[in-house]
């Protein structure tokens, strides 16, 4: 469910329902997938493989934790540039994550990557993160997955990361049907783009997402523009319908 159809919900039902005591103010999801260029979502994914392995149940939300990888392993998996990696990193460090605590007045705010350290002799990159960030990170990859983290690294386009994480999602959601019907609105929501009409997002979005899509995943998508009569006028845009479906992938 995309936010404007929960906000749509949420105004439908009793008012008087209790409020969750704790919720994200600006979702991490949001600013994962959302928001973040592609060498950031490609990096946020590489952490997920890292931080997976690392036993954070019983450590503190507001514990640090700091963690060394091999850059030229990090490169070589990201298939992106060294530079890249440095500017990708300050990004990070500018993304914060604002907790509220509705119950307690509480309001919280981590950086998403408060410390990074290149060490170019010896090839090693050093990032500290927060525990409560690290989980949100391992969480992004629960959420989105399963999936094969090296076909996202292949991808060249943001917008095909985020299609390829929906689509397994829809995938291996039990009551979805393996489809999603999704307004012009939540083509914008999710993809972070402001398009007026369909056939703006079809061709600058999906058409060149599938494309890549069918080149470089084992799994792609077909879409259907519904479309309602309102009045005499021409039928106008309702929503699409995206269905999953296997693929066997054009490169390797």
């Amino acid at each position: 469910m995309f936010p404007s159809e929960y906000k749509a919900k949420k105004r439908a039902i009793n008012k008087n329902k209790p409020k969750v005591h704790q919720k994200i103010a600006n979702t991490f999801i949001e600013n994962a997938i959302t928001k973040s260029n592609l060498s950031a979502l490609k990096t946020i994914y590489y952490l997920s493989t890292i931080l997976t392995k690392i036993d954070m149940q019983d450590m503190k939300d507001d514990k640090i934790i700091g963690i060394k990888i091999d850059k030229r392993e990090m490169l070589k998996f990201t298939e992106i540039s060294a530079p890249t990696l440095v500017k990708t990193a300050k990004k990070l460090q500018e993304t914060s994550i604002t907790f509220v605590d509705e119950k307690d007045g509480i309001i919280e705010g981590m950086a998403l990557l408060p410390r990074y350290k290149f060490i170019p002799n010896k090839n090693i990159v050093e990032l500290d993160l927060y525990v409560r960030i690290a989980q949100m990170i391992v969480e992004v990859n629960k959420n989105y997955t399963p999936m094969n983290i090296k076909e996202i690294m292949k991808l060249k386009k943001s917008h095909s990361v985020r299609m390829l994480a929906l689509i397994n999602r829809i995938d291996y959601d039990e009551s979805s049907s393996k489809r999603r019907n999704m307004t012009l609105d939540n083509l914008n929501e999710f993809f972070g783009v402001n398009f007026k009409n369909w056939n703006e997002i079809e061709r600058k979005i999906l058409n060149p997402v599938k494309e890549e899509l069918d080149a470089y995943s084992t799994k792609s998508f077909m879409y259907e523009a519904n479309y309602e009569v309102l009045g005499r006028g021409r039928p106008s845009f309702k929503n699409v319908t995206i269905d999953v479906i296997s693929n066997k992938p054009k490169t390797f």
